[in-house]
């Protein structure tokens, strides 16, 4: 009785660890099925990188080259950055953003216009997708650069 009662938990906890490992996405799973293409939508405030703009606009996501162009035909390089190698101001405020993000498929990135730039850039952006990647919040995570405390914040549904 009792070996049936410890085979059980032990059947009962693996199906839970099973579980746990398939409920989560990788980034790399994230960005080659929920990452669309294109994205069309607006922001109230333009980012510390002129890159991001306020106002409407079309980033459009270049996968195989780990690229973001936006209306104006700018570039900018991306590569993915986990959360135990963000420093403690940027993971502080991801940290706070823990409940919007919540229901969301989300990853880290840093940006920089030169590919070979990417590790010492400190342009960091929350990717938030959501409905399946269709749609998509890009959310700055660096903080105060403006004098009233905003942030770029930018809501977009793909083309």
């Amino acid at each position: 009785m009792k070996l049936k009662k410890i085979l059980s938990f032990l059947v009962l906890g693996i199906a839970l660890i099973a579980l746990a490992a398939c409920g989560k996405k990788s980034t790399e799973d994230i960005m080659k099925n929920d990452l669309q293409s294109s994205y069309t939508g607006n922001a109230n405030l333009r980012a510390y990188e002129n890159f991001f703009n306020s106002g409407g606009d079309t980033l459009s996501f270049n996968k195989k080259d780990h690229s973001i162009s936006n209306s104006a035909g700018e570039i900018m390089y991306f590569k993915t950055v986990s959360k135990k190698d963000l420093p403690s101001s940027t993971s502080g405020v991801l940290n706070s953003l823990e409940e919007e993000l919540k229901e969301t498929e989300n990853f880290t990135i840093v940006i920089s216009s030169k590919k070979e730039q990417l590790d010492t850039s400190d342009a960091y952006y929350q990717i938030a997708l959501s409905d399946g990647g269709k749609k998509i919040r890009i959310i700055e995570l660096r903080r105060n650069h403006f004098a009233e405390g905003g942030f770029y914040d930018f809501s977009g549904k793909a083309e």
